[in-house]
């Protein structure tokens, strides 16, 4: 599936696609295979059944927003579980062809009276760890707070006009869940809609991730055949993450009949 966005905020693909548990025009996360996945749609049991990498995001005043929120099933994960942001490279601008320039302007990503961090000056070494929020029954829901800077304060001048890209990723406070994969909000402050159509197009284009998830295809050939059965039962005599198909972050019997409804969807 083609990803999509709105200046509102992928308003429109939340009210579509999202599972009925998650919040419309929020960032679905899930557990795939153990691994902390982002997308638009969940079973609504905890897994991504339609990821997406990239993002489109509008600032409002003061340079700042509260969207894209993430949210996730209830039931998604363990009692104690913690979900944080983390930075993996220094802000990008759109320069009309690619995003390779490291603007002034700085993103910090703050929550409630937390005020985060900012994105670097160049790309660090390893992922900069951001503001850790808990779950209440399983549920991941949080709105971080993002605001384009300029030495400290809104970066609201003609000057800082543009498309921005921020990279980030998600990490748990448990080793039971792996990082996710990196993610990219396409971020703008008073561009036009011509500047972000191209610049998000670039983004997708260079960071855009498979649409949907298939579980049942274990082997990975991008088919569902018996073959896929096999491939099953090794991944569950391993112990491995493919056997998990059901999204509960264990390798069950019970993962048996998912793999059969999973089989029985089809891809």
């Amino acid at each position: 599936m083609k990803a999509r966005y709105s200046i509102a905020l992928l308003a429109a693909v939340g009210a579509t696609h999202a599972g009925a548990q998650i919040h419309e025009g929020d960032i679905a996360v899930g557990v795939n295979d153990g691994v902390l996945t982002i997308g638009t749609a969940t079973d609504g049991m905890g897994t991504i059944t339609e990821q997406q990498c990239v993002f489109g995001v509008a600032l409002e005043s003061q340079a700042r927003t509260t969207d894209p929120g993430f949210d996730s099933d209830t039931g998604t994960f363990a009692s104690g579980t913690e979900l944080a942001y983390f930075i993996g490279a220094a802000l990008r601008k759109w320069d009309g062809s690619d995003f390779d320039t490291i603007p002034p302007e700085k993103v910090r990503i703050s929550f409630g009276p937390a005020p985060g961090i900012s994105t670097p000056d160049t790309d660090p070494a390893m992922p900069l760890e951001g503001i850790f929020v808990g779950t209440s029954n399983g549920e991941w829901h949080t709105h971080y707070a993002f605001r384009l800077e300029l030495d400290g304060s809104p970066a609201t001048g003609t000057a800082s006009d543009g498309v921005y890209l921020l990279h980030l990723e998600l990490q748990a406070n448990t080793a039971s869940y792996a990082p996710s994969e990196p993610f990219w909000l396409v971020i703008s402050e008073g561009a036009s809609m011509t500047e972000l159509d191209e610049a998000y197009a670039f983004a997708e284009a260079a960071f855009g991730c498979p649409g949907t998830v298939c579980l049942a295809d274990v082997n990975g050939d991008g088919s569902v055949t018996p073959a896929d059965f096999s491939a099953w039962v090794a991944a569950f005599n391993a112990m491995s993450p493919a056997c998990d198909q059901n999204g509960d972050g264990a390798c069950s019997p019970a993962d048996f009949s998912a793999w059969v409804s999973n089989f029985n969807a089809g891809c």
